[in-house]
C-alpha cells in the first residue's frame, strides 16, 4: 500500500480535496480549471490507485464513503506537512543566503589549548557576524570522525587521522606532542629514579589506543597491553585509576600533573610528536568555508 501510496501525483490528491470541498466534480471545475472530464480522471486514477470507493456521485448528490472521509482528513495532514516543509526549506534559504547558515563541526577530544582559544575566539566572532548561525559540535574517533565526513552527517572535521580517503580533502592544522604518564597512585609517581626506556616499556601495563595509529611516529611497542580507550579522557581515567600508564595529549597531562594527579615520565625519549588535519569535502557552503578559513588564520598567528 505504501509504494502504491508514494506513486499517487499530488494533482490527483488536490484533486480530490477540491471535489470534496465543493461537493462535486462539476462544482470543483471552476477551482481547478480544468473540465470535468479530467476531474473525474483524477478521482477514478486515485481510487483505482488505492483499490476504494471514495465517494458517491449521481442523481442523489455527492457523499463521501467511510474510506473517502479517512482519505481526505489524511489528505489535510499531507498538505499541512507540505507547508510546513516548504516553510522549512524557505528558512534554511534565508539562514544560507542572509546571515546564517549551519555548520556541523566534528572534534577529536583534548586538543591542544592553543586550538581551543581559538575555536572561542572563531565561535563568538562567527555569532557576532553572523546571529542566525547555528553550530553542530561532535566529539568523535579518527575513524568515527572519517565515517561521519563520507556520509556528509558534519562538513569539516579535525584531529589526527590514520588513513586519508581520496573522497575527501586533507588540511594540516596543527602539530601535538604525546607523552607518557603514570597517575599519582601507580609505582612509578614516587619513584625518585627515573626508569629507563626498556623498563617501561616491557615492565608495566600499558592502555592501548582503540583507534588505526601509524607505528612510525611512536617506536614504543610495549609488552603488556591490558586495557583500550577510544578517547584522550578514557585514556586519562585509566591511567588515574594507577595501574596502567599510556600517552596523553601534553596540555592534558599537563593539567592533571599540575594538580598533583600524574606525572609526565621520559619527555625526551617517548614523547612524539602528531600531526592533526583538517578534513573536509570539496564544494563547501560559502558560511563553512569562511569559518574554515577564520580558523586558519587564528591557528596561524
Amino acid at each position: 500500500m505504501l509504494d502504491e501510496l508514494i506513486k499517487i501525483d499530488i494533482k490527483t490528491l488536490r484533486s480530490f480535496m477540491a471535489i470534496v470541498e465543493c461537493q462535486g466534480v462539476t462544482a470543483a471545475q471552476s477551482r481547478l480549471n480544468v473540465t470535468p472530464s479530467v476531474i473525474s480522471g483524477h478521482l477514478a486514477h486515485l481510487e483505482d490507485r488505492l483499490e476504494m470507493i471514495l465517494c458517491y456521485r449521481g442523481r442523489a448528490g455527492f457523499k463521501l464513503t467511510e474510506d473517502g472521509i479517512a482519505v481526505y482528513e489524511a489528505c489535510l495532514s499531507f498538505t499541512e506537512a507540505v507547508a510546513s516543509f516548504q516553510h522549512q526549506l524557505h528558512y534554511i534559504r534565508q539562514l544560507d543566503s542572509v546571515r546564517g547558515g549551519h555548520i556541523r563541526l566534528c572534534l577529536a577530544d583534548q586538543l591542544p589549548t592553543f586550538f581551543y582559544d581559538a575555536l572561542r575566539q572563531c565561535l563568538s566572532t562567527s555569532y557576532d557576524k553572523n546571529p542566525l548561525i547555528h553550530f553542530s559540535i561532535d566529539v568523535q574517533s579518527p575513524e568515527g570522525m572519517l565515517e561521519k565526513l563520507l556520509s556528509n552527517e558534519t562538513d569539516i572535521g579535525v584531529g589526527y587521522f590514520g588513513s586519508f580517503p581520496p573522497l575527501l580533502t586533507f588540511q594540516p592544522a596543527f602539530i601535538e606532542r604525546q607523552v607518557v604518564c603514570c597517575g599519582h597512585k601507580h609505582a612509578l609517581f614516587h619513584q625518585a629514579s627515573t626508569p629507563t626506556f626498556d623498563t617501561l616499556e616491557q615492565q608495566y601495563p600499558w592502555v592501548k589506543r582503540g583507534y588505526i595509529t601509524d607505528h612510525s611516529i611512536n617506536h614504543i611497542r610495549p609488552k603488556t597491553l591490558s586495557a583500550t580507550a577510544y578517547h584522550m579522557e578514557a585514556t586519562a581515567q585509566l591511567i588515574l585509576a594507577g595501574h596502567h600508564v599510556g600517552y596523553l595529549p601534553y596540555d592534558l597531562a599537563k593539567r592533571y600533573e599540575g594538580m598533583g594527579l600524574m606525572k609526565i615520565l621520559l619527555f625526551d625519549e617517548a614523547s612524539y610528536a602528531v600531526n592533526h588535519h583538517w578534513a573536509y569535502r570539496e564544494n563547501l557552503h560559502k558560511h563553512v568555508k569562511v569559518f574554515l578559513e577564520e580558523m586558519l588564520r587564528l591557528l596561524d598567528k
